[in-house]
């Protein structure tokens, strides 16, 4: 045993290793808990996202378009967000396992809770409203932003497989007509006279809607069932108030 003193003595003298202050240590942690908890927020972020994302689509419409329901579930769920939340629960467990105590927890229960607080936070910002003006933020500043998330806007603009959405411009004499200005900003005449209108929906200048129905020609449209356009957290949308 004294010789092994006695080694450990010679190699920190030779080596000339001076012992870290206390300070050093305790800013370390702190900085440890400090990224965690970041990574934890960035999680909670991503996760309000999904959640939006998810509610914005309409789930019900894949047998209009001729696609199993799995296969609907496969193309629009927001990878780009899930990705997100994987990977800041990643950021979070590595923090967390690197802190004074952090080594005692188990990998499964670390990663539950770090997971657990994110879905949390995320809920509870996404009936805030938060994620809304998030998605807004992003489609509006970040360049390719849409084309990397499936949005609502992309699933109903499809008016070859019977889907278009869009705000009512100009109401047709009769009233089973009208002209509408599509997400792409393209005119189309519309032809409702068989339409349902779906959640107590009437005709209205400056209404945002969604319509299920027959693409007849370029601009040109058989609109079989007519929806509310929602935002947010269900709110019916008029041109203007985004």
């Amino acid at each position: 045993m004294k010789n092994i003193s006695n080694e450990v003595l010679k190699k920190i003298k030779d080596n000339n290793i001076k012992p870290k202050p206390r300070w050093y240590f305790i800013t370390k942690n702190y900085f440890i808990w400090s990224i965690f908890g970041i990574s934890i927020i960035l999680g909670s972020f991503a996760f309000s996202m999904v959640i939006f994302i998810i509610k914005q689509l309409d789930w019900d419409i894949y047998h209009y378009i001729g696609e199993s329901f799995l296969k609907t579930v496969f193309i629009s769920l927001p990878y780009l967000w899930l990705i997100f939340l994987i990977l800041f629960t990643g950021v979070a467990y590595y923090n967390f396992i690197h802190t004074k105590r952090g080594y005692r927890f188990k990998f499964i229960s670390i990663l539950l809770i770090s997971l657990l607080i994110s879905i949390t936070l995320g809920t509870g910002l996404y009936f805030n409203g938060f994620s809304e003006r998030l998605e807004n933020v992003f489609s509006d500043k970040i360049p390719y932003y849409n084309r990397l998330v499936y949005s609502c806007e992309e699933q109903w603009m499809q008016p070859e497989r019977g889907l278009l959405a869009g705000t009512i411009t100009e109401i047709g004499l009769p009233e089973n007509s009208f002209i509408l200005k599509d997400l792409n900003n393209n005119q189309w005449k519309i032809e409702a006279s068989k339409a349902i209108w779906k959640g107590k929906l009437t005709p209205a200048t400056g209404l945002k809607i969604k319509l299920i129905g027959k693409l007849i020609n370029d601009n040109n449209f058989k609109a079989m069932e007519i929806r509310p356009w929602q935002q947010g957290q269900g709110k019916f949308m008029m041109e203007g108030n985004r």
